[in-house]
């Protein structure tokens, strides 16, 4: 099913969200393009939905490559599932460290930005920057320091 259909059906579908850091422990944010769902909101460093017949990973893997141009490890940190509308959305959680430069897709991205988490929870309680949901369900789980159920 074409993804623009999803939600408005209520159809479940799956996602991957990566949480890039660099080695001073800074998480990459992106700010979602112009005619995207969620356009100028902040979210996770890398997010999308899984292919049919794609495993999470392999979906991480072209996301990484599709939106920043890189190609990293990842690291699981688990499954979570959330509703969105009527739909229940499976999310496959990843993380990698990179430094190198990076090549946002601009069809995707509007602005990519390294920032602590001490930051983006400020940004979060002063409402400073808007995120998306999805992120949020995940941060809470990264900064509770528990792997996602």
């Amino acid at each position: 099913m074409p993804r623009k259909r999803l939600l408005p059906v209520g159809a479940n579908f799956r996602v991957v969200h990566i949480f890039l850091f660099n080695s001073q422990g800074e998480l990459l944010i992106q700010r979602i393009a112009p005619g995207l769902r969620h356009e100028s909101m902040w979210g996770s460093s890398v997010a999308g939905y899984v292919h049919s017949g794609e495993s999470y990973e392999a979906a991480a893997a072209r996301k990484l490559r599709d939106e920043l141009g890189i190609d990293v490890p990842l690291l699981s940190l688990g499954k979570t599932t959330m509703v969105d509308n009527t739909s229940t959305k499976f999310i496959g959680f990843y993380k990698s460290e990179f430094d190198g430069p990076l090549s946002p897709d601009p069809n995707q991205i509007s602005a990519v930005s390294f920032e602590p988490l001490s930051g983006i929870a400020t940004q979060r309680q002063h409402g400073s920057r808007t995120f998306t949901p999805t992120f949020l369900h995940l941060l809470d789980h990264y900064l509770s320091g528990t792997q996602v159920p």
